[in-house]
């Protein structure tokens, strides 16, 4: 039997044969075969024949009597009428017999496996009973004894240490650790190591790694220039957090998609800040071009990009293929795609205002109570020529709040200054000349930021009447940010602004007529803005006046000699964080075949209509995230549990239940234990915990099976180990090589968080966006997870070791053997200069010699103590050349074992 009919076969079951099911077995068959010709899409159907449609597939069928079925006949048929057409590939044998018996059975309908609600199948009986004693064991157990094949015996307690100590922290036990642990005899040793290893810091630092490779995690936008995106590295460390505080995965999910909206987020331990605002950041990791021709197109593009994260990282379905028709084999429609793109539409992309200790809050309590008690001073003089035009304004700021503006930080308050109120501007006594929003009422080094509400550009200017110093103004057309960067389209709309008196700024907005966009005044320094009227208009007519108050204008003066000289309360610094935030609620219309400048009806917000998505209630305020978020983790959703629990399978066993853990529909593979992984979704949807499970996987008999196994048939009937008869022998990804090499050397800094390490560059690394300066060859000895990631000058060494590119999701790493892995470990001077500090730190031991020195090498290197072949040999190796210092020598030694395949791979 083929590797390829023990797959196929355990796909129909794992005990025994069951009846053929139709979204299991039978729509995969004919989405590979058939949805191409008579599935969703209209363009290219043949026929008017839908055979994603069970009244379709009626048509073509006789329940009950295959034989006298259309739909047999056709596949079976060697003549004109034969199907699939032309020279497409037949159907194999075993698939015609699929078809054969589900028809047989009545041909009974069902949804995809993966749309199924999850269940907690009882367990499987089995007759080794004191192998399968743990669930996880018993359901790989009884489909091994089905097919006759026996399990591999258990690995020995260093191979399982070392295992395990790569899987959960993706490092290699230190010596002590190794020594320690095989001399604790206690019946609990392995179960107490586990929990220790799920206690490090070491772990979130490992796992983060498999999510920033989901989340397409990056630094720098590439293309062309390769900006930077801000405080992209406090997200990464934000996830590094929730994973080592276990954060339950529900909430992980519910705050990138919506942390900024919670109203209880959760908050730092030692400094009261909100956390849950960062994980949003994941929504902007995407790549960006800085000037694109068509903006409206690249909004587009930047949403595809965010939906296919959110459906590939926490669904597991290909979502964006719907994007210019209904997914031609799941049941996601185009409809779905763009009512998930109305929540990304009206949401925006901030750096937010962080408040650690609640420091800004407090100072700027202190300093209300002294600006009241400044202005309780002073009389306010009368004033008659207070006149403004407030016809046909945009905004003019005459309310008691902003009305459908954003706020957000503290500089701009809770509502405009009104005209002819008393102020203090910074510590200046000031009466208001105009209704304006102001950031500068409370305090010059206040920082904040006051969004418009999302307009339509109908005209071609916008004119602003503004004073200030240090404050900027800005117009974000469809999302676009990258003009902060670079001008050239999108020139004149940021506009520092920097006058005492009230000036006029005119946007030129004639090329984006037609186009979304909204206003910014952004208060980030020690100056002020002040906005108090907006008006669309033509260019070369502001339609905007600056009236004479020469009246107010001196008794202004007057009241400037009056300037506090008490120290005020000083305003810190507030950080920031790469951000979503809301804007106002937009829904998009679909793009008839996927080109934004032919709209079809607009889709309201909503979840996929197959996943629970029919009946929400009506999204009316806000970006309605939040409602999103809560619809995909609800218990009724069975993808997010059955998809996360796959990852961490696939992480610890080195393959998933479903081999294409990105991929849950019909162009995934079915999984190989169905059974056994709704009963570890049930298991973790109960309590969302990743590190639980990663315990129960860890504890299991499964994991702990040697990577041979010595029965020879075994590998006869389970080539592939798909119905895991042993475990699989793992490579180490490019970011755990790295950090094994830094930590065997003795350069590992454990030190965690904080700014990415600079790229260290070649001469080879060139291109627009250099940088200016490398960074060290070694990273400051900081672990992999720690250096900058920039799209356009990724590390040479990480990529010959199948470095993701960072442009999309990817959930399952390539593992190439190419010529240029090889030559990078003899040749980059990264590991030859770890074999140096790994040789000048034994030499620098005291009481070591030639023989225990290589003994130690190897058990740093392998976990293991050099046989004695081994030994002579390196010795030999170590004293060939008398020439040569002792540090060369042992360094050449060094570099021969990081270039062993039992450094890089792990069994």
């Amino acid at each position: 039997m083929t590797g390829l009919s023990v797959l196929l076969l355990i796909a129909i079951s794992t005990t025994e044969v069951e009846a053929v099911d139709f979204g299991r077995d039978v729509r995969p068959i004919l989405a590979s075969n058939c949805f191409l010709c008579h599935g969703p899409d209209p363009s290219s159907r043949k026929a008017d024949l839908r055979l994603d449609l069970h009244e379709d597939l009626l048509r073509v069928l006789v329940p009950g009597n295959p034989d006298a079925s259309e739909l047999i006949r056709r596949v079976t048929d060697h003549g004109e009428d034969h199907m699939p057409p032309g020279k497409r590939k037949p159907l194999t044998e075993h698939e015609i017999n699929i078809l054969h018996q589900w028809i047989e059975t009545g041909a009974p309908w069902s949804e995809h496996w993966s749309w199924q609600p999850i269940t907690d199948p009882p367990l499987p009986t089995v007759r080794d009973t004191r192998w399968g004693t743990h669930p996880i064991d018993q359901f790989i157990l009884a489909p091994l004894e089905a097919h006759g094949i026996t399990p591999a015996e258990p690995a020995s307690r260093r191979h399982v240490l070392r295992r395990m100590h790569y899987d959960l922290l993706g490092l290699p036990p230190t010596v002590e650790t190794v020594r320690r642990y095989l001399h604790d005899h206690t019946e609990d040793a392995y179960e107490r190591e586990v929990d220790r290893l799920l206690k490090s810091p070491r772990f979130g630092e490992h796992w983060a790694q498999h999510w920033l490779d989901i989340v397409r995690y990056a630094e720098t936008c590439g293309h062309e220039f390769d900006y930077p995106i801000p405080h992209a590295w406090k997200y990464r460390d934000w996830v590094i957090q929730a994973l080592n505080e276990d954060v339950p995965y529900d909430r992980f999910i519910l705050e990138q998609l919506a942390g900024d909206l919670l109203e209880a987020p959760r908050r730092n331990a030692d400094t009261g800040a909100n956390i849950s605002t960062a994980g949003t950041g994941m929504w902007y990791l995407s790549q960006g071009t800085h000037a694109p021709v068509d903006v409206r197109e690249d909004e587009a593009l930047r949403i595809e990009n965010q939906i296919d994260v959110l459906g590939t990282a926490m669904l597991g379905l290909s979502v964006r293929c719907a994007r210019c028709h209904d997914h031609k084999f799941d049941a996601i429609t185009t409809e779905d795609y763009y009512a998930l793109s109305g929540f990304l539409r009206s949401t925006r992309r901030q750096n937010a205002y962080i408040d650690p200790h609640g420091s800004v809050r407090k100072a700027t309590a202190k300093r209300v109570v002294w600006n009241t008690a400044q202005l309780n001073t002073i009389d306010i003089p009368e004033c008659t020529s207070l006149q403004r035009d407030t016809r046909d304004l945009f905004a003019g700021f005459h309310g008691d709040d902003y009305e459908d503006w954003f706020v957000s930080g503290w500089a701009f308050g809770r509502g405009p200054v009104h005209q002819g109120s008393l102020m203090l501007e910074g510590t200046t006594p000031r009466i208001a000349d105009a209704s304006s929003a102001h950031s500068g009422t409370l305090a010059m080094e206040c920082q904040g930021t006051l969004r418009s509400p999302t307009f339509t550009i109908e005209q071609d200017a916008i004119h602003i009447r503004a004073r200030g110093h240090g404050g900027r103004i800005r117009l974000i057309i469809d999302g676009f940010v990258l003009g902060e960067y670079n001008g050239l389209l999108f020139e004149g709309h940021i506009v520092d602004v920097d006058s005492d008196a009230w000036l006029i700024i005119t946007m030129d907005t004639s090329r984006y007529r037609g186009h979304r966009a909204h206003l910014a005044l952004i208060d980030d320094g020690d100056g002020f803005l002040a906005v108090d009227a907006i008006r669309f208009g033509t260019l070369g007519k502001p339609n905007l006046n600056v009236p004479d108050l020469h009246e107010l204008a001196a008794i202004n003066a007057a009241l400037a000699t009056r300037a506090i000289d008490d120290p005020p309360p000083a305003i810190p610094t507030p950080s920031r964080v790469l951000s979503a935030e809301d804007g106002s609620s937009e829904d998009e219309y679909v793009f008839i075949r996927g080109k934004h400048d032919q709209p079809g009806r607009v889709i309201p917000r909503r979840f996929i209509a197959s996943i629970g998505g029919h009946g929400q209630p009506e999204i009316t305020n806000g970006s309605g995230r939040l409602e999103l978020a809560h619809r995909l983790v609800d218990v009724s959703n069975p993808f997010p549990a059955r998809v996360m629990s796959n990852r961490i399978w696939h992480h610890l066993m080195g393959r998933g239940l479903v081999a294409t853990p990105d991929e849950f529909g019909a162009l995934g593979l079915p999984p190989t234990h169905p059974e056994l992984l709704d009963h570890l979704a049930s298991k973790f949807q109960s309590a969302w915990s990743i590190k639980s499970m990663v315990r129960d996987i860890v504890l299991s008999k499964t994991y702990r099976m040697s990577s041979t196994n010595l029965d020879p048939q075994c590998g006869e009937l389970d080539p592939d180990n798909h119905l895991l008869h042993r475990a699989s022998r793992k490579r180490l990804h490019a970011q755990v090589l790295r950090d094994a090499m830094l930590s065997v050397s003795g350069r590992l800094d454990t030190a965690s968080g904080g700014a990415a390490i600079p790229v260290h560059l070649t001469s080879f690394m060139t291109g627009r966006g250099r940088p200016t300066e490398s960074g060290p060859l070694d990273g400051d000895g900081r672990r992999t997870i720690y250096q900058e990631v920039r799209r356009n000058f990724l590390s040479p060494m990480l990529k010959a070791w199948d470095l993701p590119t960072t442009c999309r999701p990817m959930g399952r790493r390539n593992v190439s053997n190419v010529p240029a892995q090889g030559l990078t470990l003899l040749n980059d001077p990264f590991v030859a200069e770890q074999s140096e500090f790994w040789a000048n730190r034994l030499l620098s031991m005291q009481g070591l010699t030639n023989r225990t020195r290589v003994q130690r090498m190897y058990m740093e290197a392998f976990g293991r103590l050099p046989s004695e072949d081994e030994t002579i040999a390196a010795l030999e190796f170590i004293g060939a050349d008398e020439t040569l210092p002792a540090t060369t020598s042992w360094a050449d030694f060094g570099h021969v074992l990081f270039n062993s395949k039992e450094f890089v791979f792990v069994d």
